[in-house]
């Protein structure tokens, strides 16, 4: 069956579920809620792209363990772990790599300007009030990373005299103590939440070391609002994540570092006038991503140190002209600065963009452009131009075509050795098509999308030799892709019975190699089942994972590919009062063997009991 023909076929059956689904009898569960797509709260029917929400509440029911725990839920998003909770991870979306994945946490960029990457192990589930994840070619808004899209993270908010306390306790002297309280002064609020957590953890990868890898972690943050009068308000935001995680590390040549403290933190500081039609912010903010690496029983081997420092200037604008015509735009500048023997060890990177709605009767447009200027790197000129038409109240039809960049990492251009500064940055061209529904028992939406992906930064033989006769390899632009998928997603309640359901198909092939992308699968399926009854509540996951490209691992001229693997999880929750709540979460019910990365083993059957106090 060819892949129009297949497509064809599950938009037919999706727009029948739709309709089915819809006339099921039941109380209505959708909310009316607002997005920051556009970089300001907005109703989702503002927003001409894919964007998926976690809030609060749904992050207590998951009980997760990692940050990665709950973006894995979500369609479109792959997760790919070197062992459990704590130890390092990384996400693919919508097929792309994991550097074209840009994190935010309260408005702030954050990750490693080495790496490239974002640290997910040291970000503190319990501190979490919300995850939007942003999809589709959005880049044009965002900058650099924005390829695949944007998940920003938003921590606990709590009104004043609200505080909560929860305990935790279960499989691998897991331990977890957490509290949080939200303090009034005048007309304004900050919470503060504080949580610790540890465990022995286990053996994660099947080499050498026959050892327990535990991790301890302490997160803390700061958040808070002050009106000043009715036009000016004031935001802060600050985040520490400190810990220490322990991994395997039996190389070739022998052992190498096995353990890593790390010291992340962020702060945030805004500004904002408000009047009935324009909307200024100007924030200003810093981030910092350490990570020492060492080998304790090993002091010779010495530490490895990366760190990122970087400062974040950003003001943006919103201008309401008419009921139908709107303006966003603003000025987006940072430093990121980093420690090592690198020739080069800062840059500048400054970004101006534009945005105009314009809403014509059931039509709606929107076009975007974004200038960036990376320093020491080509500049890059991003755009995004979508249409929507609203066919009636449930149904909408949105197409997108946008382009985006991700810029070298400091390790890629200068790394001691073996850095390439004259690489350029890679590059992408994305086209979207969703029909999307929303009505009082249903909503969900289908997604058609294509990501051309050119100058991936791959390492290559240089054609020189070392003085041993070696070849030399450094980074190069000399790889591309193109990613083609369908992302399905439905949210609906029949008898009291709430279901969400997320599938995705990506066929995300190497230009070189005709082959899937390594460490991607073609298919992922979602579906979580919810039950509220008197004073309790259940909620039952199932994750499938299709067969990953693991590369040729072994050396012998063949790809390899991990097994597909199902995941169940099960949480049950029991309200002992208003305030006071019992609840059981077990993961991988199943007791499944569960390889998302090759040797790297993800936890077994585990089984955790808290108990929690939230006062209102």
């Amino acid at each position: 069956m060819s892949f129009k023909l297949r497509l064809s076929v599950l938009t037919i059956a999706i727009c029948q579920t739709f309709t089915a689904a819809a006339a099921v009898p039941a109380n209505p569960v959708i909310e009316t809620l607002t997005v920051t797509g556009d970089r300001f709260d907005s109703t989702p029917d503002q927003q001409l792209t894919v964007i998926n929400t976690i809030e609060r509440e749904e992050i207590t029911r998951l009980s997760p363990k990692s940050v990665v725990d709950l973006l894995e839920t979500l369609p479109g998003v792959s997760v790919i772990r070197n062992g459990g909770a704590g130890q390092s991870a990384s996400i693919s979306m919508r097929g792309t790599d994991s550097s074209h994945v840009l994190v935010l946490v309260d408005g702030v960029r954050i990750g490693s300007a080495t790496l490239g990457a974002v640290s997910f192990n040291a970000l503190t589930p319990e501190n979490i009030e919300r995850i939007e994840v942003v999809k589709g070619p959005r880049a044009a808004i965002w900058g650099s990373d924005a390829i695949g899209g944007v998940i920003q993270i938003f921590t606990r908010k709590l009104e004043g005299g609200e505080w909560f306390a929860s305990a935790e306790y279960g499989s691998d002297n897991y331990m977890r103590a957490s509290a949080g309280a939200g303090v009034s002064h005048g007309d304004g609020h900050t919470s503060i939440a504080v949580n610790h957590e540890q465990s022995d953890g286990y053996d994660i990868k099947n080499d050498a070391e026959d050892d327990e890898d535990g991790y301890d972690r302490l997160g803390m943050s700061i958040n808070g609002q002050q009106n000043l009068n009715e036009q000016w308000q004031l935001t802060w935001a600050g985040q520490l994540e400190s810990g220490n995680y322990e991994y395997d590390n039996m190389g070739y040549y022998g052992p190498g570092a096995n353990e890593a403290d790390y010291d992340n933190y962020l702060v945030n500081i805004a500004a904002q006038y408000q009047t009935e039609t324009l909307t200024s912010k100007l924030a200003l903010g810093q981030s910092r991503d350490k990570n020492e690496n060492f080998r304790a029983d090993t002091p010779s081997l010495g530490t490895s140190l990366y760190e990122t420092t970087r400062d974040q200037l950003n003001w943006s604008n919103r201008y309401t002209a008419t009921d139908d015509l709107t303006f966003i735009g603003g000025v987006d500048w940072s430093k990121e600065s980093i420690e090592g023997d690198y020739a080069v060890d800062e840059r500048d990177l400054l970004g101006v963009y534009g945005l105009a709605r314009y809403q014509l009767g059931k039509l709606l447009m929107e076009g975007v452009i974004r200038y960036d200027d990376v320093e020491n790197i080509d500049s890059e000129t991003s755009y995004n131009a979508s249409l929507a038409y609203q066919f009636n109240e449930q149904w909408r039809v949105t197409a997108s075509s946008g382009t985006g960049f991700k810029a070298p990492s400091f390790n890629d251009l200068y790394w001691p050795g073996s850095g390439n500064p004259d690489l350029v940055s890679e590059t992408s061209e994305n086209l979207d098509l969703t029909i999307s529904y929303s009505g009082d028992y249903l909503r969900g939406y289908l997604s058609i999308y294509q990501n051309k992906i050119d100058n991936l930064i791959q390492w290559a033989p240089t054609g020189e030799k070392d003085d041993y006769g070696y070849d030399i390899w450094k980074p190069a632009n000399i790889k591309d892709a193109e990613i083609t998928g369908i992302e399905l997603s439905l949210n609906y309640s029949t008898w009291d019975i709430e279901h969400q359901l997320g599938y995705s198909y990506v066929d995300a092939i190497d230009g070189e190699s005709d082959e899937q992308l390594v460490g991607r699968s073609e298919h992922e399926f979602d579906y979580a089942l919810s039950y509220a009854w008197s004073q309790f509540d259940v909620l039952v996951n199932y994750h499938y994972q299709g067969e990953r490209n693991a590369g040729d691992y072994n050396y012998d001229g063949v790809t390899d590919f991990l097994d597909a693997y199902h995941q169940v999880d099960l949480s049950v929750g029991y309200k002992l009062t208003e305030a006071w709540q019992l609840r059981v979460k077990a993961n991988n019910l199943l007791d499944e063997e569960i390889i998302s990365d090759r040797n790297y083993f993800s936890p077994g059957r585990q089984v955790f009991l808290s108990v929690s106090y939230q006062a209102f």
